[in-house]
Order: C-alpha cells, then sequence, then structure tokens
C-alpha cells in the first residue's frame, strides 16, 4: 500500500480511469499492485468495467505519473483525441498562451498547435476531463475557440472562406476611395466621390467591417501583454485612419485611401497565404481519400448488405470487388488475388493476398473479389494512424523553430519604437507632423512577424506530407530536422540489412545423437519463439515430419538463446555463449567444421541436452536485394554505415564486409546495441539506428533519431521516429534526402523573411516607401514563404536501383 495514507478529508481527489489492454484478474492485481505502490494512492480496479476508480493525494502524485504508471505496465489509459480552431495560431505569442490555457485543464494531455492549420488538437484522459472544460478555459485566456467535430469542414477551407468573404467585402467598400483617388490625381472619372464625408464612411466600413479582426486581435493580445501582426497592421491602419477623421473635421488633406487600401492588400495578402497553406496540407487529404465511405457486409442470414464503413466492428465479414479499396484493417478469409498498397508503402509492384494474409485500409484490391475478416476499424487503421501521425508531425516544432520564435517573442515591440522614433525624428527635423505620421505607419504596416512564424512549420507540413505519400512517416518536426543532420547509419542486420526470413542449410550431430533428434529437440524449444533463425528451424523440422516433443518451463535468455525441459532433462538451444553458461561443451573438432560457413555469414544454432552437446543447425539468410545499392548511396552522400547483430562475429564480417560496411558490431547482446550507439555518439556521431526487431527497441531509443522498417514489430515501430511503411531499406537514403531538402527550404524561409525585415523597415523608417506600397510588400512576404515551402512538391527523392549482382550467398556444400 502507499506509504503515505490519504487525508480524505482534506486533499484526496478521485478519478475514473478506462482501462484497455486487461484480460484477467492478474492485469487487475497488477495494475492495483504498482499503483498501490506509489505514495497517497488507493485504486480499485474493476475488469468488467474495465476501469480504475483510483483515490489520490495530488500534493504526493500527479495525475501523468498515475497515467504512467498504468501504461508501463502495457495496459493503455483511454483518451479522446479532440480538436479546436483558433485565430492568430501563426503567431508564437497566441500559441503559447492557447497551450498553456489548454494545459490548464486536468487530464488534457499532448497538446500541439499547428501554427498552418490553425488547429489546437489535444488528448482528453477519459472520466477526468472533458472538451467543454477545454474550451472554457481557452475563452477564458481571450480565444473564441471553435470545436472541431468529425464531420467538421477542413480547417483550411474554412480559413480559405473567410478570407474570401472578408477580402471581398473590403475590395468592395474600397473600389469608390480608388476612383476617386484616380479622379484627384488624373482628372479621369466622377467627380461626385470627391466628397470627404462619403469617403469617410467608405474607409470607416472598410476599418471597421473587413479590418476588425485586425483590431479585435490586437486587443485581445494587448490586453495579455502579447504583440503580433495585428497590433502592426491595427496600430497602423487605425492611425492613418484616426488622422484623416481629424483632418476631416479641421479640413485638413485625408488619407482614407492608406487606411482601407493597407487593409484591402494585407487581406490580399492573408487570402492567399490561406489558399497556399491550404496546398501544404493536401497530403492528408489525399490520404483520407483512399478510405471508401461504404462497403458490403454479410449479414447473419448469409446476405450482403451495404454500410456505411464507420459502423463495421472488428469480426465483419466484408466483400470487396475487384478495383476496390479495402475499407478497414482486415485478414482475407475467402478469395485469392492482389493488392496494391503503393499509395501507402511506396512499394510500386501488387502484393499477392490469399487466405490469412493481412489487407489494409485504403489500398486497392486487384482483378478478383476478396472476403476480408474486420480486425482494425475506425482510428485503429494503419490508414487513420499515418494521418494521425502526420498530423502530429505536422503541429510540432523543429528546433530550428526556436530561432525564430526567439525574434518573434521581441520583433513587434521593437518595430514599434522603430514607428515612434521615425515620426519623432521626422516630425521634429521636417515639421510635416502628418508626413512624419504616415511614415510610422509604413514602419508598422511593412513589418511581418509572420513571415517568420511561417517559415518553419510550413516547410514541415510539406516534407511530413511528401514522406507519407512516399511510405516514410516522421512522428515530429525535429525527427526531419535531425534526418539531414545524420552522418553515421547503424543497421541492424537480420531483417533489415537480409532478408529476415532464414532457411536451414544443414544439421551436425554430435555422440549418440541423430540430426533427426538434434532438430526435434530445437523444435520443441523454439517452437513458440518469433526469431527468425528460429522459425527457419520450425518450418523445416515440420517439413521433414520429425518426432514433435513437449517442452515445459521454455524461458528466453536475452541475446543467448532459449532454454526448456523435455522429458525433465534440460535442453538448451542458441548461441556459443549459452552453451558455455549453462556448461555444454563444445568440442574443437565440430567447431572447426563450422568455421567454413560462419565465414561465408551462416549462423550456427547449437543444441545441448543435459549438459551434453547434440549439434548444431546451420541457418542462413540472404542480402536484401536493395542493401548494397542504400549503402553505396549512403557512401556517396559522405555517410558512414555500421551493423549491429547479435549474430557470432564470424557471420557478421562475412555480411558486413559484402557489404562494404564502415563498422561491423557481431555477437551482440540488446543491451550491447545501445551501448554500442551511445559510444558512436561520444565519438562524435550523430547516429540514425535502423531496426525491425523488439531487442531493436533499446538502441533505437539511444540513437539521435531511429528509423524502423514496415516489416518490424509494433516495439520497434513506436520507438522509433521515423518509420518505412515498406520493407524496403533504400527508404532511409529518401527519408536522409527528404530531411536535408526540407531543412533547406527552412534556411532559405528564415533567411529571406530575416532579409525583407531588414531591408524594408528603414526603407518605410526613411519615407521610400508609402503606407499603401509598405501594406503590399507585407502582404506578399508571407505568401513568398509559403509559396517557397510548397516547391519541396517538386524535389525529387532518389529511386530505388535494380538490384546488385551478387546479394545471394554462395553456401558450402556439407
Amino acid at each position: 500500500m502507499a506509504t503515505h495514507p490519504i487525508d480524505q478529508d482534506q486533499s484526496a481527489q478521485s478519478i475514473n480511469l478506462d482501462i484497455g489492454g486487461m484480460t484477467c484478474a492478474t492485469c487487475v492485481n497488477s495494475i492495483e499492485k504498482a499503483l498501490h505502490q506509489l505514495d497517497g494512492v488507493d485504486a480499485h480496479v474493476n475488469l468488467a468495467l474495465e476501469r480504475a476508480n483510483i483515490t489520490f493525494d495530488p500534493s504526493l502524485v500527479t495525475m501523468p505519473r498515475l497515467v504512467e504508471t498504468i501504461t508501463e505496465l502495457g495496459y493503455s489509459v483511454r483518451k479522446d483525441h479532440v480538436s479546436w480552431i483558433l485565430a492568430g495560431m501563426d503567431e508564437e505569442p497566441l500559441r503559447k498562451r492557447a497551450i498553456e490555457a489548454a494545459e490548464s485543464v486536468t487530464g488534457v494531455e499532448n497538446v500541439q498547435v499547428n501554427a498552418v492549420t490553425g488547429v489546437l488538437s489535444l488528448d482528453l484522459i477519459r472520466g477526468v476531463a472533458d472538451a467543454q472544460q477545454v474550451t472554457d478555459a481557452l475563452q477564458a485566456a481571450g480565444f473564441a475557440p471553435k470545436q472541431q467535430s468529425t464531420d467538421e469542414p477542413n480547417p483550411r477551407s474554412h480559413e480559405m472562406q473567410v478570407a474570401r468573404r472578408r477580402l471581398s467585402w473590403s475590395i468592395l467598400f474600397s473600389i469608390p476611395i480608388w476612383v476617386d483617388m484616380v479622379h484627384v490625381l488624373f482628372h479621369v472619372g466622377p467627380s461626385w466621390l470627391d466628397n470627404g464625408i462619403m469617403l469617410a464612411l467608405f474607409a470607416t466600413v472598410v476599418e471597421w467591417g473587413p479590418g476588425w479582426g485586425f483590431i479585435h486581435r490586437a486587443w485581445m493580445n494587448l490586453r495579455h501583454k502579447n504583440a503580433n501582426m495585428d497590433v502592426l497592421v491595427a496600430t497602423g491602419t487605425l492611425a492613418a485612419w484616426g488622422l484623416s477623421m481629424y483632418d476631416l473635421a479641421v479640413h485638413g488633406p485625408l488619407y482614407f485611401d492608406s487606411s482601407a487600401t493597407v487593409i484591402t492588400l494585407v487581406l490580399v495578402g492573408k487570402y492567399l497565404e490561406a489558399v497556399a497553406k491550404g496546398r501544404t496540407s493536401q497530403a492528408i487529404e489525399e490520404l483520407l481519400a483512399l478510405r471508401p465511405q461504404e462497403t458490403r457486409r454479410k449479414t447473419a442470414q448469409g446476405d450482403w448488405e451495404t454500410v456505411a464503413v464507420d459502423a463495421i466492428h472488428p469480426g465483419d465479414i466484408l466483400q470487396v470487388l475487384a478495383g476496390e479499396r479495402f475499407p478497414v484493417d482486415g485478414k482475407v478469409v475467402a478469395g485469392q488475388g492482389t493488392a496494391d498498397e503503393s499509395m501507402l508503402t511506396g512499394e510500386p509492384l501488387p502484393q499477392d493476398k490469399k487466405p490469412g494474409d493481412m489487407v489494409t485500409a485504403g489500398t486497392l484490391n486487384g482483378s478478383t473479389t476478396l472476403e476480408i475478416e474486420a480486425e482494425r476499424v475506425g482510428h485503429d487503421t494503419t490508414l487513420a494512424q499515418i494521418v494521425k501521425t502526420v498530423e502530429e508531425a505536422q503541429a510540432t516544432k523543429a528546433p530550428v523553430q526556436r530561432f525564430a520564435d526567439t525574434i518573434a517573442n521581441v520583433f513587434v515591440p521593437v518595430v514599434i519604437g522603430i514607428a515612434i522614433i521615425t515620426f519623432i525624428v521626422w516630425g521634429v527635423i521636417t515639421g510635416h507632423w502628418r508626413m512624419a505620421a504616415l511614415d510610422g505607419v509604413a514602419v508598422l504596416v511593412v513589418a511581418c512577424p509572420c513571415a517568420l512564424g511561417l517559415a518553419t512549420p510550413t516547410a514541415v507540413m510539406v516534407g511530413s506530407g511528401i514522406g507519407a505519400k512516399r511510405g516514410i512517416l516522421f512522428r515530429n518536426g525535429a525527427a526531419l530536422e535531425t534526418a539531414s543532420r545524420i552522418n553515421l547509419v547503424a543497421f541492424d542486420k537480420t531483417g533489415t540489412l537480409t532478408r529476415g526470413k532464414p532457411d536451414m542449410q544443414h544439421v551436425i550431430a554430435y555422440g549418440d545423437f541423430t540430426e533427426e533428434n538434434v532438430l526435434a529437440l530445437a523444435w520443441a524449444i523454439e517452437r513458440e519463439s518469433t526469431h527468425p533463425l528460429a522459425q527457419a528451424v520450425v518450418r523445416e523440422a515440420k517439413l521433414q515430419g520429425v518426432p514433435e516433443f513437449q517442452a515445459e518451463d521454455v524461458y528466453t535468455e536475452a541475446g543467448l538463446g532459449m532454454v526448456g525441459y523435455i522429458n525433465d532433462q534440460e535442453v538448451v538451444v542458441g548461441n556459443l555463449r549459452l552453451m558455455e553458461q549453462y556448461h555444454v561443451n563444445v568440442p574443437e573438432d565440430i567447431q572447426n567444421t563450422v568455421n567454413t560457413w560462419q565465414e561465408q555469414g551462416a549462423s550456427v544454432i547449437w543444441v545441448g541436452q543435459s549438459e551434453q552437446l547434440a549439434g548444431a543447425i546451420i541457418v542462413a539468410d540472404t542480402i536484401r536485394d536493395d542493401a548494397p545499392a542504400t549503402i553505396k548511396a549512403l557512401h556517396e552522400r559522405g555517410i558512414q554505415v555500421a551493423m549491429l547483430t547479435g549474430d557470432q562475429e564470424r557471420a557478421a564480417e562475412a555480411i558486413g564486409k559484402k557489404l562494404n560496411v564502415d563498422r561491423i558490431y557481431g555477437g551482440l547482446l540488446p543491451d550491447d546495441k545501445s551501448k554500442i550507439v551511445s559510444k558512436l555518439k561520444e565519438e562524435g556521431f550523430r547516429v540514425l539506428m535502423v531496426g525491425d526487431e523488439i531487442n531493436d527497441a533499446p538502441a533505437l531509443a539511444t540513437a539521435d533519431l531511429g528509423l524502423a522498417v514496415g516489416s518490424g514489430t509494433d516495439a520497434a515501430l513506436e520507438t522509433a521516429e521515423v518509420a518505412l511503411l515498406s520493407p524496403e531499406i533504400f527508404g532511409v537514403v529518401r527519408a536522409f534526402t527528404l530531411g536535408r531538402k526540407t531543412l533547406g527550404k527552412i534556411h532559405q524561409n528564415l533567411f529571406w523573411s530575416l532579409i525583407y525585415n531588414v531591408m524594408m523597415i528603414p526603407l518605410a523608417a526613411f519615407g521610400i516607401i508609402s503606407p499603401v506600397l509598405a501594406g503590399a510588400a507585407m502582404a506578399m512576404s508571407s505568401v513568398s514563404v509559403v509559396s517557397n515551402s510548397l516547391l519541396l512538391k517538386t524535389a525529387k527523392l532518389p529511386a530505388t536501383p535494380l538490384p546488385t549482382e551478387g546479394g545471394e550467398i554462395t553456401w558450402p556444400k556439407p
């Protein structure tokens, strides 16, 4: 129980958490035991309701710690993913305040703001927080949040509609002002518009109608001691409008054209920016479009009914006709054909599908009708998870964004200071305070913090979208940036550089044991193992029909092999280190026999019984077709390559030399791989670890960047920051290339947005450009940054070369 008792009367809080993954009373006991070990916690778990009632002292333990304790055991705390549309999210101070407001609500986790789409998303722990609490917190912080439902229109489309409507009204009421300006300058057009009161009316409508958004957001920011682009535009246009209203009363010169035109030009820029930003999210829209809306489900009577895909449940039998897309993830139960998975994995060749094979939502059925059993539906499908991953990546900040945020925090106050100085200096020097005021207005209007704010997120958005379409998932913006800086790639061997499906080549019996005995003993112990070498033994044993022994008390020695008991006799199956640990002597003569195999890259599985050697099984894998080309391409880009494997060092050396690997590490335990990665980092390398097995997870987490291949285990895919949906490892080269190109665009955007402000602010301060020209320049600066990011779509990623000769290994004859 908790070491600190709970004060039920004063500080205790009670919550109910929905827990997934519990299957029996043992699960309940393990969760309750783990929670009771925390100070100030009392918990009761209900298996039937899948719910934990927890009473805790918040002064001793936090809500995140309770959730973490449960998830560390392998269970899940159910959450709801909710999103809101907010205005002004392209400004760092506003983003920061929105995040702080949302995080102030108990039960809120993983708050993210997408600066490009203007969407704040978060996870609500069920039973603890609800969406209304978050809405209230955002409203209290000065926002006008609009919760995004599942059928909500795309926020980019909504933004474009609003921007188009504001721009249309602004143009409509600015046209009479422009017509009068042409009449005054060139004596062309109607003269009746040359009326101060009429011009004031039109300018006022523009200022307080379409321009109200700038004024409202500026006031909201100033109330919370923030300053952004809206403050600059509102201050500048209100100054021009207010000065003109004063001059109207005293019969002075009018500048209504400046306020109305600046607002219109800024709205032109905002509309074009919204259109351009809409194109950055095109990749997600294309992925979402892959899932069909309806499908055919088998009824209890054996008929087929057409139902909405959202109505499908796990276990339903669905019929997918030739040329249709699979609606959910499932397993083929009837029919045989092919599936085009290129839209998700980038793999161009159709994949054969037969009963028992898995199919993925969004992929295309080939030329025959297939029946599938639904397994993962709705938000659990691979397609939905890909979309969620891409959205999360686009909402996170790349480290380089910190530079832009630092500038943005001081940018607006500095610009306002420059505008005030401009006004005072020119007023004192020239005595023309009206012209000095317009120069100050030009400084306010020309400055553009938005371009700086959009420089990084738009590039990350486009880059992650391109990656998703090519079967490369970046989980966050930092992964894209880190990928560009990698100078050493460490590959796990089995299943990554090799096919991961080795075959048994030979059996060597020793002493009184026969080859059949050796194979049967290994089969009995490794029957339940998922390791590729073990599966090769199991396949061959079934094929040969060897006797089937029953093993008991089987357990795994991590990185060494497996141990169990057959007829009360201890049987060990694994590498030489396992034999030494269990006192099984391996004579020198049999060791010499297997050396020839190992020198060619084969692996040896030793088998011992009751501390006596039974024999050895020779298992060999083959190199992936694209492995030589991948390593060559990395070398051409100045990147070193290391190979990490648990195989014996002789086998590792053989494979490594054949692939021209720079560094070869063999005979490694799972922990050794992470230690090697740490050592490489200490040597100054920025390490990308590529793996696919559960024992690669520690090394993936230790590396600067972890990349899991599509054929990998869930543990590897969860740990890695980058995932290849296809088992083709040449995707590593594409990921690296895409990272470099994305970071290049970020640098270009930051450079040009800085240069723009460094050049244009002095020009405005010296009176060289008018407020109208300043407004036009500011409007186009953000558009140019977004458009430059969109040029990433034209970037060419390297294609997978044809298979290299010599990928296969010729094994010696026994």
